[in-house]
């Protein structure tokens, strides 16, 4: 294993260009000095492996957006036939995407997405970051629907997304059947996190802690109260703790023993961060933004642009006596979808 120096430098060079805020060496050895110092090389290493596959750079995300701007399939007649929504309202990563691709489409096309889809059009373009539970996006698009007299005017939306996580895409894709019924619908994106909790014998993509593993006092109590909300019968369908042997495949973590390992460190201090809010959300988990009972989402995702509350909150939180790694004060709007 590389010293803690050279693991620092790597994950560095991953995720340099994180917020323009000078990402360097001494700001992630800040936040690693908030664990136990012989953890540090494995939390390193770890974090390293999974934003190396999860992160994405400025560089990437434009050369995604644009593989969509060139795509046939998604403007079969040309950008300007389609129009893109609320160009004008998208707040945070999603204003920044517009902003991304309205530059592409200027530059290749003579067109801007303002000027795209004049007049009536039939087919639509929704472009966000990613897909994390659906909640926020479906209530969006349930606002949206209002403004249509005759919701056969919409014959075809396209939902542009650079990731997707599968943990609640059946419900989104219900959901997204009852509001648009006359609609054809289509989900494009890059990456996709496979999440589906009931799943996760075979693979889970996402940060979850493992049972059987002696938390401290505190998250053993904290695990207790997230219990005793459930129903015995969802609990046994979905647990709170993944089971010790779970999952067989992982792309992510370089072992088990180490996946285990991190899970209850982030586990851990994400509950003492939870417990210590001066201003307490119930959705705020250890593990990440969730309106499930759960320990929270544990989104591996994290662009150059910023990190979704989704992701575990050892990785973003400030205050409270906590240093984040990826701070979020660059970037304020919403819950991500």
């Amino acid at each position: 294993m590389k010293d803690t120096a050279s693991l620092i430098s790597s994950l560095v060079a991953v995720v340099r260009d994180y917020g323009n805020m000078g990402f360097n060496d001494e700001h992630v050895q800040r936040w690693l000095d908030q664990f136990p110092e012989e953890h540090h090389k494995v939390i390193l290493t770890e974090l390293g492996n999974i934003l190396d596959k999860a992160y994405l750079s400025e560089m990437e995300t434009k050369r995604m957006i644009s593989e969509i701007a060139a795509d046939r399939n998604i403007f079969p007649e040309g950008v300007g036939e389609v129009r893109f929504m609320d160009p004008k309202q998208g707040k945070g990563t999603q204003k920044e995407l517009l902003q991304l691709f309205d530059a592409v489409i200027s530059e290749e096309h003579g067109i801007s997405i303002e000027e795209c889809g004049r007049g009536e059009p039939a087919s639509y373009i929704y472009i966000d970051e990613a897909i994390w539970s659906g909640d926020r996006f479906i209530s969006g698009m349930r606002t949206w629907v209002r403004e249509f007299d005759d919701l056969h005017a919409i014959s075809r939306m396209d939902i542009i997304v650079l990731a997707v996580h599968t943990r609640d895409l059946d419900y989104i894709t219900e959901q997204m059947g009852k509001i648009l019924p006359y609609t054809r619908i289509s989900l494009w994106h890059f990456i996709e996190f496979e999440n589906r909790l009931q799943h996760a014998k075979k693979v889970f993509e996402g940060y979850w802690p493992s049972s059987g593993l002696g938390y401290n006092e505190e998250t053993t109590d904290y695990i207790s109260h997230i219990v005793k909300m459930k129903s015995r019968t969802r609990d046994k369908e979905i647990p709170i703790l993944r089971k010790s042997a779970h999952p067989k495949s992982d792309a992510y973590f370089t072992g088990s023993m180490n996946r285990k390992l991190v899970e209850r460190l982030f586990l851990e201090k994400g509950v003492e961060i939870a417990n210590h809010m001066k201003k307490p959300e119930v959705y705020m988990k250890p593990m990440g933004y969730d309106a499930s009972r759960t320990l929270g989402f544990g989104s591996y995702l994290v662009s150059y642009m910023k990190i979704s509350e989704h992701c575990p909150l050892v990785l973003w939180w400030e205050g409270d006596g906590w240093y984040p790694l990826f701070p979020r004060n660059e970037y304020e709007g919403p819950h991500p979808m």
